[in-house]
């Protein structure tokens, strides 16, 4: 019997957990993986993350590769655009995350025959897991998310990426600028992007797109700006671009908030559908949400979440960001032929707006924004 039970050891798991074992609570986490263990990401972080972990870069101690310039290529011209973040790798992260957490981990164990009995949340039928409140942070499939169904207004998004270890000499060669630095290929129509992350001998490959029926083709042409344009793909690591991974997720929706909670049972993180809308960041809002629950769940008022994360100033930029994004669309769509004309200005325009949100950077002027968008 536990006062939570968490599925799910990812970020936004393992960080309600941590929040939860520091004020008091008896947590157990539950996730059919081992750890540590693969998870495709390209892992950038926002700033912003170290202070909701309460750790901060210097004292993380698995890999990190802070950059400060973004590589942008966006209807055939290149940027160099100063702007600041950091990379890890998510087989450590979410490892360090976990086994820092102070729970109790119950790891190669599905998550089956989820239960409300007697007031408590009852995962594994009799002889499983029990606990007043259940967590789900198991990602896009999570079965808590499942069970209590949030609306999703969209599609999820489509992605393919792969992450392997080669030569760091040939990644040195290769890459654009220096070691972390991350390279980004911005599709003409802006409805998703590739990117090629240099981290020492490692590299993450791969490509995102909002229709994920387009993701394939993506891929083939984010291979081919990578090998032949930019030339930017260490040869060695080609016989392995072979066998790319696919995956999908949701992104940022204002509904998704609508279920965030119902009776003792909590979503975090890509299980909710908390994706930045527009650079498909999820760490940092899993991480958030994570945290949010637990002090929900901490202060004996789990319904009070969904509006603790509205109120959050990183959610309300995702809000703002939908609401730019929605209104930009309308314009799109009474411009003759759906489209405006791009001139070098424009592209300059789009290129550093992109890298800029790549950084996790906040909005600016907001009070202003929410009059423009009408509030």
């Amino acid at each position: 019997m536990y006062d939570v039970v968490i599925v799910g050891g990812g970020p936004a798991g393992s960080t309600c957990a941590r929040t939860l074992v520091a004020g008091g609570a008896r947590v157990a986490v539950i996730d059919r993986a081992e750890f540590p263990r693969v998870k495709l990401c390209a892992g950038w972080l926002s700033p912003g993350i170290w202070d909701v972990l309460g750790i901060s870069p210097r004292t993380y101690p698995r890999g990190l590769w802070e950059w400060n310039t973004a590589h942008v290529h966006y209807r055939g011209a290149d940027f160099a655009i100063p702007c600041h973040g950091y990379f890890i790798r998510r087989y450590e992260l979410d490892d360090y995350l976990l086994r820092t957490s102070g729970a109790e981990l119950h790891l190669g164990t599905q998550a089956k025959a989820i239960e409300r009995v007697d007031g408590k949340w009852r995962v594994g039928g009799e002889g499983g897991l029990a606990g007043t409140y259940l967590v789900g942070a198991g990602g896009t499939h999570c079965p808590v998310a499942r069970m209590l169904a949030p609306e999703r207004p969209r599609r999820a998004v489509g992605v393919q990426e792969l992450e392997l270890q080669t030569d760091a000499a040939a990644v040195a060669r290769a890459r654009k600028g220096r070691d972390g630095e991350p390279e980004l290929l911005l599709f003409d129509d802006v409805g998703g992007y590739g990117w090629n992350v240099p981290k020492s001998d490692w590299i993450n490959v791969g490509c995102g797109t909002l229709d994920a029926t387009e993701v394939r083709e993506a891929w083939q042409k984010t291979h081919e700006h990578l090998q032949h344009h930019a030339r930017t793909l260490p040869s060695e690591a080609e016989p392995e671009l072979a066998h790319m991974k696919g995956h999908s997720y949701f992104l940022f929706e204002p509904a998704h908030l609508g279920r965030a909670e119902h009776d003792g049972a909590l979503l975090c993180g890509d299980a909710l559908g908390l994706a930045h809308p527009i650079t498909a960041e999820g760490i940092l809002p899993a991480t958030l949400s994570g945290k949010l629950a637990a002090q929900a769940i901490l202060d004996g008022a789990p319904a009070s979440y969904p509006a603790r994360l509205r109120a959050h100033e990183t959610i309300a930029d995702y809000r703002r960001v939908h609401r730019l994004l929605q209104a930009a669309q309308a314009v799109k769509r009474r411009l003759p032929g759906g489209r405006g004309r791009s001139t070098g200005l424009g592209r300059r325009a789009v290129a550093h707006g992109f890298a800029w949100m790549f950084s996790g950077a906040r909005l600016p002027a907001p009070r202003l924004l929410d009059v423009v968008l009408g509030r």
